[in-house]
This record gives C-alpha cells, structure tokens and sequence, in this order.
C-alpha cells in the first residue's frame, strides 16, 4: 500500500504565489496555466483521528 500518491494538475502562479490548482482531466478556465505533478500524503492526519490519552479516551 502506497503511503504517498501522485497527481497530474495544471497550476496558475501569480506572483510567485499559487493562485489556481485544477486536475489535468478537469479543468474549467481558460487561463494559462502550466503542467505539474504534485505529491499527496494519503495518510495525512489520521494520527489525531486514532490519539487516545492513558485513560482509553479520545478527544472530542
């Protein structure tokens, strides 16, 4: 199982900044934007979904 995907988007920058992110396969603008792959962690978070203190209680 693979902890880390990869994503083809196209992204506009506007003054060194991201402005826009959309996927390759969805893009609805007309601007121009350049190719990129971008690296997402799947697994990303999940540590405070399963955290629980010494008592067995979880945060709510």
């Amino acid at each position: 199982m693979a902890a880390k995907e990869y994503i083809k988007v196209w992204i506009d920058y506007k003054d060194g900044k991201t402005a826009c992110i959309c996927l390759r396969s969805k893009k609805k603008c007309n601007k121009k934007c350049t190719p990129d792959l971008v690296e997402r962690d799947k697994y990303r978070g999940w540590e405070d979904t399963f955290h629980v203190n010494k008592y067995g209680k979880c945060k709510e």
